[in-house]
């Protein structure tokens, strides 16, 4: 059997059992906005935690991870999961109450209950469009990343971007059926893979490399740098991206709209504690795998490292398993894929067309499904050329997502909030993101701002002072 006939038949049976669940999660649903938005929140905790875990499991952890690791080495590990490890005091900070909130006045999306919340429509609509505006660019992550995957599985016998046409098509199709309570229920089976399937390269490359003593020793001997930090990553760069991690993680559109499915707040609780207990667990299997991979190909291109996984694999196992296990890949980013184009129609839909024009429920629920294709087709022609690696990526639509962060920890537990002065910190913070974007584009991003930390971080305090000061200064005018 030729090795993209292979791939094909391995690749049917995992986009089979993914249309089976998501079949079946739809006739468990009914055909109300409710329903196909936030699955009449009735996700239990282990679902909700499988779905949140999942959700956030992207190509960037299959693929970013990876590379990123294989060029910094094992500093990355702590860079990663040390501040992965503090979101589930984000869930416990803004996802109770926002689950709270969402039962009780039956919002929908983020911006909804920050509209409610304000009592400022401008506010929801700048909301939206920022979370709209950042998603994009992660979205196209995905089919990006599954086009790397397919492609080099094939050793090009499969065009990386028609592959990730066939995988989106498929993904459309749950989704059109059974909206959320799809997305959620296929996510368990997909995390469920992703582990497996992650664990199963670990034990195949690092055989392939003599064992992890071996494979460990060599390293060491061959490339001692990977076990040093070297300046790559300095106490500034770990501490932003230690406090990023839970600031950006409920600002992701997906992950905000899956606070409001728990079925109760318990669900929500159980997530917030293995979150941080599993989760960091599982970085080590591509981290590693990213790392070893200097032994076999040293010296690649910034570019070229975001496969390494895919090339272990050809490398060290026969095709057929290289291609089930790289099947945990795809299922990385259609869960990822799939929540954020259900987030990002809702908000258009329910924020953008709904607020400005009448529309039934049923329009609603049709208009709904028809901007999760239209997505789609943006985000499929976003990944045509990306610009940059998937960290690069990835880190600079976190970036403009988490200067959301202040205002909705304001708006949740702060009662002096005025909807005036998150304006000016949203606006402040996404001109600063754009400033520094273009900036590292051209001669580099001053040191005088960033002073050796990741740029979000000046960029998040300036939002949050400018809040906390407006907020304070408009206040004082009211009582005048």
């Amino acid at each position: 059997m030729s090795p993209t006939l292979i791939v094909l038949a391995v690749l049917a049976l995992y986009l089979t059992g993914s249309l089976c669940v998501g079949w079946w999660s739809w006739r468990q649903g009914t055909a109300t906005l409710d329903d196909y938005f936030v699955a009449s929140r009735r996700i239990s905790p282990l679902v909700l935690f499988c779905t949140l875990a999942a959700t956030n499991f992207s190509a960037f952890f299959f693929l970013g991870f990876a590379g990123a690791s294989y060029r910094l080495g094992w500093s990355f590990y702590g860079l990663m999961a040390f501040g992965t490890s503090l979101v589930g005091l984000s869930i416990l900070l803004l996802g109770v109450p926002i689950y709270k909130l969402g039962k009780a006045k039956g919002y929908l999306t983020p911006p909804e209950l920050i509209t409610g919340e304000s009592g400022s429509q401008m506010l929801g609509w700048l909301y939206g469009a920022v979370l709209v505006i950042f998603t994009l660019p992660y979205l196209a992550v995905q089919p990006y990343g599954a086009g790397i995957v397919l492609e080099s599985l094939t050793n090009g016998g499969i065009d990386g971007f028609h592959g990730a046409v066939l995988l989106t098509g498929v993904m459309l199709i749950y989704i059109w059926l059974g909206g959320m309570r799809s997305s959620a229920w296929t996510d368990l089976l997909q995390g469920c893979l992703m582990l497996g399937l992650m664990l199963s390269a670990v034990l195949v490359v690092m055989q392939g490399l003599g064992g992890f003593s071996t494979a460990g020793g060599d390293l060491a001997t061959a490339h001692p740098q990977k076990f040093m930090r070297e300046g790559a990553v300095t106490w500034q760069v770990w501490l932003s991206y230690t406090l990023l991690w839970p600031m950006v993680v409920p600002m992701f559109p997906q992950l905000f709209s899956r606070f409001y499915i728990a079925e109760s707040d318990k669900a929500l609780r159980t997530a917030a504690w293995l979150y941080p207990t599993i989760v960091p667990l599982l970085f080590l299997a591509p981290v590693l795998l990213g790392v070893s991979g200097n032994l076999d190909f040293p010296e690649l291109a910034k570019a070229e490292s975001d496969s390494i996984v895919p090339m272990l694999l050809l490398e060290h196992a026969p095709l057929w398993l290289a291609a089930l296990v790289m099947t945990g890949a795809l299922a990385a980013f259609m869960s990822t894929a799939d929540s954020q184009l259900l987030a990002m129609s809702s908000i258009l839909t329910r924020d953008i067309v709904a607020s400005v024009t009448e529309l039934k429920e049923d329009e609603q629920y049709s208009l709904g499904r028809w901007l999760v294709v239209a997505l789609a087709i943006v985000g499929l022609a976003l990944a045509y050329d990306p610009p940059d690696t998937i960290f690069n990526v990835v880190s600079q639509a976190f970036t403009g997502l988490a200067v959301l962060f202040p205002t909705t920890v304001a708006l949740l537990w702060w009662r002096h909030t005025r909807s005036e002065a998150c304006i000016a910190s949203i606006l402040t913070g996404e001109t600063l993101v754009a400033w520094t974007y273009l900036a590292a584009q051209g001669g580099g991003i001053p040191e005088w701002f960033t002073q050796g930390f990741h740029p979000s971080m000046p960029i998040i305090f300036l939002s949050a002072v400018i809040l906390i000061a407006g907020s304070l200064l408009l206040g004082k005018d009211s009582e005048t």
